[in-house]
């Protein structure tokens, strides 16, 4: 909840923000901890509510379990080509830089009880992203043959909710992890991400996947590291500034890699 709280606060906001969109930005992220929180806890009730096994084990169901787990990290965005509408023309700039930034999150997932595998996740996360001014080359040339041009800088705010197929593998098992210690895995599935540019917002479905490495510190407590890619395609923002153009509308493939380290609870 930390981690959340804090980057709601002092992530940059979309200047020109909608007052329902700052009250996704600030809500969704705080009411995500609260649903997540809730939903462990009667999971958690739910798991141990259960009858004994033969061995005298309460809410024993096999191998699997819940979890719930909280990241924090940064983000990386690579050169890509964003294509402005000029009136009746298509004027693609080349590699739009983007500043790295940070990024943060949680999640709640289940490895199955029958097969401990594989499981499922869901995935809520905000980060921050700066777009600089900079001069960006232009294909094709402006009337009047003006190649280059200059792009405002903004503040950019991604927010993300993702599910995730997961499959994992287990080394070094003792008798407290019967599964193993160290367990990398691996996850695919779709996102919702929403762009907060300083003028206006987008709403895509994209692709997230990620490959991780965890250690099981006790039966409950692991710790891991984590590489996350998002890829959405046909992003498009309005009211975008281009030299000293009147804002126009823009279109770009959205694509972005995350380095977390987080710590989570199994149960």
């Amino acid at each position: 909840m930390v981690i959340i709280s804090w980057l709601v606060f002092v992530s940059p906001k979309p200047a020109a923000a909608s007052q329902g969109d700052t009250l996704i930005v600030t809500a969704v992220p705080i009411g995500s901890v609260l649903v997540v929180g809730a939903a462990s806890y009667l999971l958690y009730k739910q798991r141990f509510s259960q009858p004994a096994d033969a061995k005298g084990r309460m809410g024993y169901k096999g191998p699997g379990e819940f979890f719930v787990g909280g990241f924090f990290g940064g983000s990386f965005v690579p050169g890509q080509d964003w294509t402005y509408r000029i009136g009746g023309q298509n004027v693609t700039t080349q590699n739009m830089a983007i500043d790295p930034g940070v990024t943060g999150g949680i999640k709640l997932g289940y490895f199955l009880d029958s097969c401990p595998y594989f499981g499922v996740e869901a995935e809520g996360s905000i980060g921050s992203q700066s777009q600089p001014s900079q001069t960006v080359s232009l294909n094709p040339p402006l009337a009047g043959g003006t190649a280059t041009g200059r792009v405002s800088g903004q503040s950019l705010l991604v927010w993300t909710m993702a599910f995730h197929f997961v499959g994992r593998y287990g080394f070094l098992p003792d008798q407290e992890v019967p599964f193993g210690r160290l367990q990398p895995y691996v996850g695919i599935g779709p996102g919702l991400v929403v762009l907060y540019a300083e003028a206006d917002s987008a709403k895509n479905f994209g692709l997230e996947l990620e490959a991780g490495l965890r250690y099981m510190f006790t039966k409950h407590l692991g710790g891991f590291v984590e590489y996350k890619f998002s890829k959405q395609w046909g992003v498009e923002l309005e009211s975008q500034q281009l030299v000293s153009l009147p804002a126009v509308t823009t279109e770009f493939d959205f694509a972005r890699h995350q380095v977390v380290a987080g710590l989570s609870y199994h149960f």
